[in-house]
């Protein structure tokens, strides 16, 4: 068996030694945490009926016929998924955006299969690997495909839209994300729209009017429609309204649309839905009905729990700059019995910015009636150090997860509602645990 022969007959492709079924194709990749490479010989035994590997692996002689050297095995993978996409003659929407990928992939995949068969990314399946095994499930009864992809370096968003030959582009903002690799928010903004580049002919932008940068996007050789609040577009919500910390909106004259998702912000990816949704002509009272009926399924973000009779609102999946507003907003808006804490961790990858964007979320807390602050990490003393120079009056520095606990314990009681937020590699879900 030859590349070129899987990749023109694009057989069941597995990277996991463990599930690997007999006859498939095992492809030996080098993730953050194992290299395939080490399970080459595990898949062999198990029935993969041939192995890609880029370099000198240990087997049985009688396995060896079934290796195919390469110079990059995470490269064939996206070139086996490509190939296998371009079978199939359904649109793919992809999405990306510097916040609410997750939310406005999921709502819209539930949008779209009220009409639609649909593939959807699973979890946050949104990188070079994870994004080409999507691609690599696409079948005869699939209708539609719908994609998140991620990025933290210039060249990635492109890479994966090559894979993906997109019909629909969603970009839902520009943010402060990444600044570490990508300097700034003009770099950002380049990295993100390489999506438009590699839509397909006659392919939609689905954009965010109320962004400085995506609002002035020149010829991107694409169509464009529009979504916001503020500027004048084809979908845009009017007459806003919150109620227990729920928001609903009205579009297209007298719709209104109820949210069942907490935040401000999900008005916004819910008007990147409709705006999707209608190009692939799914009418409003069918959209209105399925973002109405959606729930969120999305551990770790903005999600609440109960932890030995304290309120939690765990969105502990990942921080920025940008949802780190969005959360303490929502945590402000609520009414509670008892008095609101912030646990936070650092955000990470902001680079040369990191210590004055910490300063702002420390001043931005204090400017709030929260009752209390504790930060864990690095960055997150200059958080701690801007609150109490704001005269917040409880504020604490963890010196570990551990510590942290001990104090919210200790200061916490029923009625009282937390907010726990840091980047994912902060790892702050272990707080709670400890609770």
């Amino acid at each position: 068996m030859r590349i070129k022969d899987i990749i023109k007959n694009t057989p069941n492709i597995s990277i996991d030694s463990r599930t690997i079924k007999r006859g498939q194709v095992f492809i030996a990749v080098k993730g953050d945490k194992f290299d395939g490479h080490n399970f080459v010989a595990r898949a062999l035994q198990r029935g993969a009926s041939a192995a890609i590997i880029s370099r000198n692996v240990n087997t049985r002689p009688k396995d060896r016929p079934r290796l195919i050297r390469v110079k990059d095995t995470v490269k064939t993978l996206g070139e086996v998924a490509r190939a296998h996409r371009l079978k199939f003659k359904i649109p793919v929407v992809a999405v990306t955006g510097s916040n609410g990928k997750t939310t406005t992939k999921d709502l819209l995949a539930h949008v779209l299969s009220v009409r639609y068969r649909v593939l959807k990314s699973e979890a946050s399946f949104n990188n070079h690997i994870g994004l080409p095994l999507t691609l690599l499930k696409i079948r005869d009864r699939h209708e539609v495909v719908v994609l998140e992809m991620g990025m933290n370096h210039r060249g990635e968003i492109g890479r994966l839209s090559r894979m993906a030959v997109p019909d629909i582009g969603v970009i839902t903002n520009i943010g402060p994300v990444h600044l570490k690799f990508l300097k700034t928010l003009k770099n950002v903004f380049n990295a993100k729209t390489e999506l438009l580049k590699e839509l397909k002919p006659g392919g939609t932008a689905v954009l965010n009017k109320d962004d400085i940068f995506l609002r002035n996007i020149k010829n991107p050789g694409c169509k464009k429609t529009y979504f916001g609040i503020y500027e004048k577009c084809t979908y845009r919500a009017k007459c806003l309204e919150e109620k227990r910390s729920s928001w609903s909106f009205t579009i297209a004259g007298n719709r209104r649309i109820h949210l069942s998702i907490l935040g401000r912000h999900n008005i916004y990816n819910a008007l990147a839905v409709i705006a999707a949704a209608k190009v692939l002509n799914i009418g409003l009272d069918a959209i209105k009905r399925r973002i109405e009926s959606f729930r969120m399924r999305c551990p770790k973000r903005l999600d609440f729990k109960i932890v030995n009779g304290r309120r939690i609102l765990d969105d502990t999946y990942n921080s920025n700059p940008a949802s780190f507003q969005c959360a303490v907003d929502l945590l402000e808006r609520f009414e509670v019995p008892g008095k609101k804490i912030v646990v936070m961790g650092d955000m990470l990858e902001l680079g040369a910015k990191s210590r004055s964007l910490h300063l702002a979320a420390g001043e931005e807390i204090a400017g709030k009636n929260f009752g209390a602050l504790i930060t864990v990490g690095a960055f997150s003393r200059f958080v701690a150090a801007a609150a109490r120079k704001s005269n917040m009056d409880f504020v604490r520095h963890a010196s570990s997860h551990r510590n942290a606990a001990k104090i919210l314990k200790s200061i916490s009681k029923k009625g009282d509602l937390v907010l726990v937020k840091g980047s994912r590699g902060m790892r702050m879900e272990k707080i709670i645990n400890a609770l």
